[in-house]
């Protein structure tokens, strides 16, 4: 199997995740839980345009995660492909890494690296987990997973390693996804002009963000577990 079919296959089930996650996510509950300090007028307005809030701040931040982490698992596999130790792959696998990027400014040192050693953990682990299939010579994923793995792993494959909330989950106190939201680029138009006295939104969004990605990700293993079915 080469690497682009690995990649594919990854792909796919990313793919399949960011747009089960856009379907979960609640931009009312992400503004309302979100925004702390004065700015309640300006939520207001946005909740009345939450379709505008939709095209202009979530559904780039959701291309922009899915991009990250697709360039982030090209790293990974350098890492699957080569004889060194995960260190060796450190920087380039944790720069490209949403959660780590994401990582609170206020925590103690000793907090912030036991998060980034966790993350890298589970780059290793997702990285060692792909070796067999990179190394069989079908071009199909689940053709090489069939010849490579038994059934009970690729269920581990796609239950423990294809997987980005529960990793972290132990974490979440650490993380803050945030955006910045201007209300009056945000709403266009008249409503641009009226929102144009409203304030800066620093939108953090880490809990709606895990919410709806925890839902995401047990519809689209359960996919992932009935294509087992039908391949195994």
């Amino acid at each position: 199997m080469t690497r682009a079919a690995v990649s594919d296959g990854f792909e796919h089930f990313v793919s399949d995740a960011i747009d089960v996650t856009a379907e979960h996510f609640s931009v009312a509950r992400a503004l309302r839980n979100g925004v702390r300090g004065p700015g309640g007028s300006a939520v207001d307005r946005l909740l009345k345009n939450s379709d505008a809030v939709w095209r202009r701040v979530v559904e780039p931040e959701l291309q922009a995660y899915r991009r990250q982490t697709l360039t982030q698992f090209d790293a990974i596999l350098d890492y699957a492909e080569s004889d060194a130790s995960i260190e060796a792959f450190r920087d380039q696998i944790l720069d490209r890494d949403a959660f780590a990027s994401a990582i609170r400014d206020d925590i103690t040192p000793a907090r912030r690296a036991e998060v980034v050693e966790a993350l890298l953990e589970r780059h290793r682990m997702l990285g060692d987990a792909t070796v067999p299939l990179i190394e069989s010579p079908e071009d199909d994923f689940w053709e090489a997973a069939r010849t490579t793995i038994d059934r009970e792993a690729a269920e581990r494959l796609v239950e423990q390693r294809f997987v980005f909330v529960d990793p972290i989950r132990p974490y979440t106190d650490a993380i803050a996804m945030r955006t910045a939201l201007e209300p009056g680029d945000v709403l266009g138009g008249i409503g641009g002009l009226l929102g144009g006295g409203l304030p800066t939104l620093s939108v953090e969004y880490t809990d709606e963000a895990i919410r709806a990605m925890s839902r995401a990700e047990q519809e689209v293993i359960a996919d992932a577990k009935r294509e087992i079915d039908r391949r195994f």
